[in-house]
């Protein structure tokens, strides 16, 4: 397919507005409402997607959901787009934050019925609701990957680790920060023997933090877990697998704790994703990097991406040698989330060696591929510059630029687009 077809149908597929609105409110996320018939109301929930997601429209995203979520959403929400789109130290997560109904709601939503201790604790109607209505909508709603995560701190840690316990196959993995223990005298403490004696083999994963606090009950709960760990180890029992950790952060306050949890927590459960370049250079073939990335793979499923800047440096590493064309047929077998990025690098790469016209020729079959990414359409413009056909490069630019204002890509990139659109209309 040729540049102008290419741009043509780009015109095509979206109405473009020419200008950014002013005085556009700067927000994470949006808001939605649901109708519970668990709860007998109505529930709101804020949603955060990642950059990637309108433009990588094969690519599915793990999901986190954080209770407490008007209070946590904004700093989790940022923090994960700080990790993952920028640092890349994570997979690119979406985030679903589940408000609250007020302070005396929150309690109950948290809290395990006991006749005596908590008459109206209804945790286990709140978690039917999130994995069994919520979660629905969400699945139904975005393209998600079969891999969530529960967060929750203080009383909504309390929730978490009585998730885990009741139901522990319901989220892949935990994050308990200061979790409130202490409540109804301990009783989380006293269900770890029956947890580790009624389950084997969850593969799951448990991050629970400490700040500088006292009589939380972490402390207690935790060297429960830890006996009963080394018990089945030295029996020989079957094991739980349930890979946990415990970090007490002595400097933090429990108000402050919440910030160094999720960057840890998130780090602990995709430990290792982030693949070194001294590493990446001493990768001898395709296959021995795909077997490195295999847990992130098996944890993200159909459409995991391999990370941008992995993809590249291999790219650069395998050019104009055999194990490129094993590369692409394998991507194309089996990756197709990461096609795009695929073609997007090796783009760059026959720029970077001076094969313009072969530049043109994949940033062109990439385009007609993802008629949505402004990335590639942009690559497409360095391809033609290149390649010296600079009508056709200002052209790319500028659909580049429209098509990321239409899906609202992030404004860091959008002003570079502008950047970029104003130095090729001075050319």
């Amino acid at each position: 397919m040729n540049t102008k077809l290419i741009l043509t149908l780009a015109a095509l597929l979206f109405n473009f507005s020419l200008y950014a609105q002013e005085n556009d409110q700067i927000g994470i996320g949006k808001r939605f409402s649901i109708k519970s018939e668990v709860l007998n109301e109505t529930r709101f929930y804020n949603v955060y997607l990642p950059a990637s997601y309108s433009s990588k429209q094969k690519a599915t995203y793990p999901v986190l959901y954080v209770i407490d979520g008007d209070y946590n959403f904004w700093y989790i929400a940022g923090l994960i787009e700080q990790m993952a789109s920028i640092g890349n130290k994570i997979p690119e997560i979406i985030v679903v934050g589940i408000a609250d109904k007020g302070h005396e709601n929150y309690i109950n939503n948290c809290t395990p019925n006991n006749k005596n201790k908590s008459p109206n604790g209804q945790s286990e109607k709140f978690l039917e609701f999130i994995i069994g209505e919520l979660r629905h909508k969400i699945e139904s709603s975005y393209r998600t990957a079969d891999f969530n995560i529960l967060v929750g701190h203080s009383l909504g840690g309390y929730f978490t680790v009585n998730a885990l316990l009741s139901k522990p196959e319901s989220f892949n993995a935990y994050i308990a920060i200061s979790p409130s223990l202490w409540k109804n005298d301990y009783e989380a403490e006293t269900q770890v023997d029956n947890f580790f004696k009624n389950n084997e083999h969850l593969n799951r994963y448990l991050f629970i933090t400490l700040a500088n606090e006292k009589g939380m009950g972490v402390l207690g709960f935790m060297n429960k877990f830890d006996i009963n760990t080394f018990a089945d180890e030295y029996y020989g029992n079957a094991p739980l697998g349930l890979v946990y950790k415990f970090q007490r952060y002595p400097n933090e306050n429990h108000n402050s704790v919440g910030l160094i949890s999720i960057s840890e927590g998130l780090k602990y459960i995709f430990s290792g994703y982030d693949v070194g370049e001294d590493e990446l250079e001493g990768m001898k073939s395709f296959a021995m990097y795909e077997e490195r990335m295999k847990p992130y793979i098996n944890k993200i499923g159909k459409g995991f991406r391999f990370p941008e800047s992995q993809l590249t440096s291999l790219v650069r590493k395998f050019y104009n040698t055999p194990e490129m064309e094993v590369m692409q047929n394998e991507i194309q077998r089996k990756y197709v989330a990461s096609l795009g990025d695929f073609y997007n690098a090796l783009t760059k790469t026959q720029v970077r060696n001076k094969k313009p016209d072969e530049a043109v020729s994949t940033a062109e079959k990439n385009c007609s591929l993802n008629p949505k990414s402004p990335e590639y359409l942009a690559t497409l413009a360095e391809a033609l510059t290149a390649n010296k056909q600079l009508d056709e490069a200002k052209e790319a630019n500028r659909k580049a630029l429209e098509i990321a204002r239409e899906i609202k890509s992030r404004q860091w990139y959008i002003n570079q687009l502008e950047a970029d659109v104003s130095k090729t209309e001075k050319s």
